[in-house]
């Protein structure tokens, strides 16, 4: 772990490594506590230090292994969304949140916030997974706010095109007692009715498993919880889709790492660019994917 400790001074931050080599960063601050997983690139764990209750969600069962998404927090889906779209066997939901990134520089704000800085090792990109030629870089700032800049880089010599999602899981009291508005009169897939377009008719709720990529939306969307006296606020750039998901207790109850009670605490707001929303970026040039969470 010395190789870390370059990182660690003065920046309200420690490095736990698991048995199985995978290293989560546990931070500390003024602000706020969390943990951020150099597995994944992601961050597992957020709570500001003015909430009595996480803001991200992060499961009982949560499992921490190679090959693995890890069911917690904001994983990266990257280079696509869903099932790849000619190679069956490839990864759901891409590569990004199943393989190591670097750490490549830990800022400690006047303000308070913490800011760490990974980078996708180039081999997960280029060699061992060949399926696209880009760089990827995340910058996340943790504090009072929670904000998330993805960054694809195109390096090769033709136009990228990729899709791409920040797969959030937020803390909820009860799925049943919550609702999602600013997304009333987009129209949306719904994926559990035969991808179906449908579009959306006031505020969200949910009585039973619900997934649905709503498309042609830059719109922050607020989860209004009535029992922890909250409101979740996702505010995005560079994002042309936002997909909302819960499974419900049967194919909840089918996922070892969720079970059958897990769902009925948390929901899913992803920050994505999925489906017919797909970015194309030229050669040399980048796309930043941003999201800022907050409670009110």
């Amino acid at each position: 772990m010395s190789c870390f400790e370059q990182f660690a001074r003065g920046n309200n931050i420690t490095f736990e490594q698991l048995d199985n080599g995978i290293v989560l960063v546990k931070i500390d601050n003024s602000l706020a506590t969390a943990t951020v997983s150099l597995y994944g690139g992601h961050i597992v764990e957020w709570q500001p230090k003015s909430q009595q209750a996480p803001v991200l969600w992060r499961s009982e069962r949560v499992q921490y292994k190679p090959g693995k998404a890890i069911r917690a927090g904001v994983p990266i889906c990257w280079p696509w969304f869903g099932a790849h779209p000619s190679d069956t066997h490839a990864p759901s939901h891409g590569y990004a949140r199943i393989n190591a990134w670097d750490i490549t520089s830990v800022l400690a704000s006047d303000a308070g916030a913490t800011e760490i800085c990974m980078t996708l090792r180039d081999s997960q990109s280029t060699d061992s997974l060949p399926y696209i030629t880009a760089s990827l870089s995340v910058r996340i700032s943790i504090g009072e706010v929670l904000s998330i800049d993805l960054t694809t880089t195109n390096i090769g010599s033709d136009v990228l095109k990729f899709t791409e999602a920040l797969h959030a899981y937020f803390y909820v009291s009860d799925v049943a007692q919550v609702e999602i508005n600013g997304l009333s009169e987009c129209d949306y897939v719904d994926l559990i009715d035969n991808n179906t377009i449908k579009s959306q008719v006031g505020a969200i709720s949910f009585s039973g498993e619900l997934g649905r990529v709503y498309l042609k939306t830059i719109s922050d969307c607020l989860i209004n919880d009535p029992v922890l006296l909250r409101t979740i606020r996702i505010a995005k750039t560079g994002s042309q889709s936002t997909v909302v998901w819960n499974p419900s207790i049967d194919t909840a109850t089918k996922m070892d790492d969720l079970g059958p009670l897990g769902w009925r605490t948390m929901v899913c707001v992803e920050s994505a660019n999925a489906l017919t929303d797909t970015v194309c970026i030229e050669p040399g040039q980048q796309h930043t994917l941003s999201v800022t969470y907050s409670v009110e």
